[in-house]
């Protein structure tokens, strides 16, 4: 009895693997690879010869450098321009830990005046709206809660999109806010990949001029920086494919 038990158990596992969409991750992965390249070649070969006169703007800006960047990020996102842009331009500038720091605090910000914004000044045609298209509205009715605007802030729903129609929701502004820590693994992430393909270029640049990697370089930290950062993508994936599912479980 005990066996037959084993072997069901075995192939209702079987079963499970062949009901997984293999075709369906693998398109997501090779997507985020050429991502990865793409972000590489943009940095090495449009923004590398530009990025010293940067970090000497920046350094001479001193502390107002970040405080440009996150007044930056409020004014900008808050019209759809993207907040992945800035993200990888954080961890370009900035590194990963004090880019991260910087990219979450004008998040943050931003998230919570566009939140005030939606709720006094946007809510009539904005549900205008939402009466003429039943999905969006219900949708809309959906994102009530902390849970949900959470797992939202997880996925790689649009950052702008989500802060307006949460404001037109029923949703407390403590739970929002509250809900826009879950803003920081998708963060981390993308300051990551910033990071990493800076630091590519750079190293690209150094050995295609002298021949050689720079002094203080080794193997070991070469593969802790990338290692790192696909273990960084590779969570947010995991986290945004399970955020979804839930949300889609949940409305």
């Amino acid at each position: 009895m005990v066996a037959m038990a084993r072997t069901h158990s075995f192939q209702l596992r079987i079963l499970r693997l062949q009901k997984i969409d293999w075709h369906h991750y693998s398109i997501r992965i090779a997507i985020a690879i050429a991502a990865l390249v793409g972000v590489f070649c943009l940095f090495h070969f449009i923004l590398e010869p530009y990025m010293v006169e940067v970090d000497t703007y920046i350094a001479k800006l001193s502390f107002w450098g970040p405080i440009l960047f996150v007044a930056l990020f409020v004014v900008l996102t808050s019209i759809m321009f993207p907040e992945s842009i800035f993200a990888l331009a954080a961890g370009a500038i900035f590194g990963v830990w004090w880019g991260l720091l910087w990219i979450t605090i004008g998040g943050i910000i931003a998230s919570l005046i566009m939140f005030v914004i939606g709720k006094h000044l946007l809510s009539k045609p904005v549900k205008k709206l939402l009466h003429i298209h039943p999905k969006l509205n219900a949708f809309n009715n959906a994102i009530s809660n902390f849970r949900i605007i959470a797992l939202l802030r997880l996925s790689p729903f649009n950052f702008t999109a989500l802060s307006y129609l949460a404001s037109l929701s029923k949703a407390r502004f403590s739970s929002y806010a509250l809900a826009s820590i879950a803003m920081i693994p998708g963060f981390l992430s993308t300051v990551y990949i910033g990071y990493a393909a800076e630091h590519a270029a750079e190293l690209a640049k150094i050995y295609k001029e002298t021949g050689k990697l720079p002094t203080g370089d080794s193997l070991v930290q070469e593969i802790t920086i990338y290692g790192g950062l696909v273990v960084a993508v590779s969570v947010s994936i995991v986290v945004a494919i399970v955020a979804l599912k839930t949300v889609k479980n949940s409305t």
